[in-house]
């Protein structure tokens, strides 16, 4: 289990800035509404949903990211609830706009995350979500989850037992249909840069919650110093330019459901 509070995320969110911006430009969002940002983070989608004059409610698990987003929200009409994707504490159909800017895609439990966007989204409302497509960022991700599963003896039948697969609309429309949605998806682009692989390693992996949270497990094991390597060795084969500059691209899906 993640936890957020630790570490640093604001590198990786100003990263994902542009798909914020994507993701609210793509929710149409009309003055007054109620829209929900699940998986808050430092607030890129909550800010910019609340300019648009929106009414908007922060749901954020995280504490010192709950503190962040109240340090920045200003007079903006903006709540910042405690919440996980399994439970919104927010009434049945309150939220005209439910927006998830790569969080739902951590629910320990997809079906529940699912069924509880469904429950929160008024029967007129919509929900936007976006998820990392394979490739690229995914892939660095990939070393590390990998060696945690070797380490702990997580073998590869375990691992996709339950597997929910965010990033296809196929597994999207299933789930959310029941609920009324109809699904519309499309795939999109997102570059991180930053001056060297060492910047990228420790400022996007070994700071990160996911970092300080698998880096003890691996080092006990003695596997720390090959994953690092792994994942120098993949940055500089791909993406690092003769500058030294590494240019990660991140391909991911933009999905809407209405009802």
């Amino acid at each position: 289990m993640i936890d957020w509070s630790q570490g640093s995320y604001e590198s990786t969110a100003a990263d994902l800035r542009p798909a914020a911006r994507e993701l609210v430009d793509a929710a149409r969002i009309r003055p007054g509404e109620h829209v929900v940002d699940l998986g808050a983070g430092t607030g890129n989608v909550a800010l910019l949903a609340a300019d648009l004059g929106a009414r908007v409610t922060a749901v954020e698990p995280a504490a010192r990211l709950r503190e962040v987003i109240q340090e920045v929200s200003g007079a903006r009409d903006l709540t910042v609830v405690d919440g996980t994707a399994e439970s919104i504490p927010l009434p049945d159909g309150s939220a005209d706009v439910l927006l998830s800017n790569f969080a739902a895609i951590f629910a320990p439990d997809p079906k529940a995350a699912i069924d509880e966007l469904a429950r929160v989204t008024a029967p007129n409302g919509r929900i936007l979500l976006t998820a990392w497509l394979p490739g690229g960022v995914d892939e660095l991700v990939g070393i590390m989850v990998g060696a945690v599963r070797e380490v702990t003896r997580k073998g590869s039948d375990e691992s996709t037992e339950g597997r929910f697969d965010w990033h296809d609309p196929g597994t999207l429309a299933a789930h959310l249909g029941p609920h009324g949605f109809a699904l519309s998806a499309t795939p999109r682009d997102l570059t991180t840069v930053t001056a060297s692989a060492e910047e990228y390693w420790s400022t996007r992996i070994a700071n990160h919650p996911l970092g300080v949270a698998t880096f003890p497990i691996l080092e006990q094991a003695g596997r720390l110093d090959e994953v690092r390597t792994r994942v120098f060795d993949l940055i500089a084969e791909r993406w690092t330019e003769p500058s030294g500059e590494v240019r990660l691209p991140a391909r991911y899906l933009l999905a809407e459901a209405t009802r």
